[in-house]
């Protein structure tokens, strides 16, 4: 991060409930409101599932268009987005090999507090205290951690929603696309859209830092490290070893 708090590593099985179900965490555990780094916790208890990796981030923005020419200035390639209709949000995707930001915003109120996953309570995050911001994995739920998400198919592929979207919202929202082992490869960048991955640029998305009120409650998962830490909401994304760069009051790019 480039202000506010210490990051702080997690240690084997750290900030994690301790029966991975994705209960509370311990008192402990939230103090240090670090992730788990998920290669490092044994898959016991989870047969059947396939281990979830980190798919995409997710920052609302104000101006959509006015943050992806920030971005695009700055030598990155952006694709021309999507319009979720009936969700009232409209993105523009920077993407690496294996994952990807989508900035995201809130183009109809009114079709966004219909749906059930409210973004624009994250959109108003300055009123709302919503966190502006969303961590989406791939894979699939083990049988006991679907008991802490809801089913959403409103986008074609199922996406599990944690409960914490209604019932935490000042915690980054998280996701889950049910990708099959044999699907996995499909569903990155470098598979799906190779053509617009960036020239040049084209490095790994190697950290996620995350700053805000409460922690993400994060299945275990592989990928790149993601690490929380108490705050004001902000996101910085690890991709090399340039300076930190401000695209937003609170999106940061290191690289």
């Amino acid at each position: 991060m480039t202000s506010g708090g210490d990051w702080m590593l997690a240690e084997p099985g750290a900030g994690m409930p301790r029966d991975l179900d994705m209960g509370r965490p311990s008192a402990g555990a939230e103090r240090r409101f670090t992730s788990a780094i998920a290669r490092t916790i044994p898959t016991g208890g989870l047969l059947g599932a396939v281990m979830l990796e980190l798919d995409h981030v997710f920052c609302v923005v104000d101006d959509l268009d006015h943050t992806a020419a920030l971005l695009e200035q700055d030598g990155w390639v952006l694709d021309a987005g999507t319009v979720h209709t009936g969700q009232g949000t409209r993105n523009r995707r920077l993407l690496w090999p294996e994952h990807y930001l989508e900035l995201l915003r809130v183009v109809d109120p009114s079709e966004a507090f219909a749906n059930p996953l409210r973004l624009d309570r994250r959109a108003e995050w300055r009123s709302t205290g919503a966190s502006p911001f969303g961590l989406v994995l791939r894979g699939q739920l083990a049988d006991r951690q679907r008991q802490h998400f809801i089913a959403y198919d409103d986008l074609g592929p199922r996406l599990w929603v944690h409960r914490d979207n209604l019932e935490a919202p000042a915690r980054p929202q998280v996701f889950v696309f049910e990708t099959a082992e044999h699907e996995l490869e499909r569903r990155r960048p470098r598979s799906r859209r190779p053509r617009v991955l960036p020239p040049g640029r084209n490095g790994a998305l190697q950290e996620v830092h995350v700053r805000g009120p409460e922690p993400a409650r994060l299945p275990p998962q592989t990928g790149p490290m993601v690490l929380q830490v108490t705050g004001a909401h902000h996101l910085e994304l690890v991709v090399g070893a340039r300076p930190a760069w401000p695209i937003t009051e609170i999106l940061t790019i290191r690289g």
